[in-house]
């Protein structure tokens, strides 16, 4: 519900991003978000970053209040409309916040406070939230990781948030069997124009399958999910169905997962 108010559970870390979906209204005027520190309330506590996106202006403003005084204002172009449906993306750096609307990097905000002042959060205005996910780090790349537990078991959901480089030919990401055959072999190829899905058995390729446009963009924030089930893996690429992988292996003991090539990480969840 608006207004929206939290305390962040941990520090706002480096590395982590902030992920916020909705909807505006076709009357909306303005809405904001917030980090504070202290409390989510502006009686006087320092906010170390504002961003008020309006309509009534056509113009993203991005500001600090700190020792009871506005900074200098930072302005954008607003590019969504109202009644837009809208995903705005804050990644935390050690010298600036990164910040991406609809998948593509609006602005670089300076810190004017520390990131370690953060505490809490707030959203106000015109708007309907239907999604707040705050998490991720700086993940290497190439990545190699378990999948603990149970794995990465049917019924369960894969999702990688990421961002193919500017320059981007290729990248991979891979879910492994413990013997070391790969269950999903999921390719996009820039180069090629083609996103591949293909499978290791016993040290051999199987036969890839391309069909359909690679809907990814190169310097474009990407959100990919992989879902197990009983005979295939689903994949869907930013909210929408791109393709199903019919299993060439029983799809239990999936306990790895490699990626590398040109991309970015930004978070990893198994739930």
């Amino acid at each position: 519900s608006i207004p929206y108010r939290s305390k962040l559970a941990e520090p706002f870390e480096p590395g982590q991003t902030l992920i916020l979906k909705g909807k505006t209204f076709e009357d909306s005027q303005r809405f904001t978000i917030n980090f504070h520190h202290g409390a989510a309330d502006f009686s006087g506590n320092d906010v170390p970053l504002h961003m008020s996106i309006r309509f009534d202006e056509g113009k993203v403003v991005l500001n600090t209040f700190s020792k009871g005084e506005w900074g200098k204002e930072e302005r954008k172009s607003n590019h969504y409309k109202k009644g837009d449906d809208f995903d705005i993306r804050v990644r935390a750096h050690d010298h600036h916040y990164q910040i991406f609307f609809h998948g593509k990097e609006l602005k670089e905000y300076e810190h004017r406070l520390p990131l370690s002042q953060i505490t809490h959060f707030s959203i106000d205005g015109d708007v309907a939230i239907s999604k707040i996910h705050w998490g991720g780090k700086y993940y290497p790349v190439p990545y190699e990781s378990g999948l603990g537990g149970e794995g990465f078991t049917p019924g369960k959901t894969l999702t990688v948030y990421g961002m193919p480089e500017k320059k981007c030919k290729r990248f991979h990401l891979n879910i492994l069997k413990k013997n070391g055959d790969i269950a999903l072999h999921f390719n996009p190829r820039f180069d090629e124009k083609a996103i591949v899905r293909n499978s290791l058995v016993n040290h051999e390729w199987g036969n890839e399958e391309r069909e359909g446009k690679n809907p990814l963009e190169k310097g474009t924030l990407m959100d990919l999910e992989i879902k197990n089930e009983e005979y295939a893996f689903q994949i869907h690429l930013n909210g929408e169905r791109f393709a199903s992988f019919a299993h060439r292996l029983e799809p239990y003991e999936l306990n790895g997962l490699q990626i590398g090539g040109d991309v970015e990480i930004h978070g990893i969840q198994l739930q």
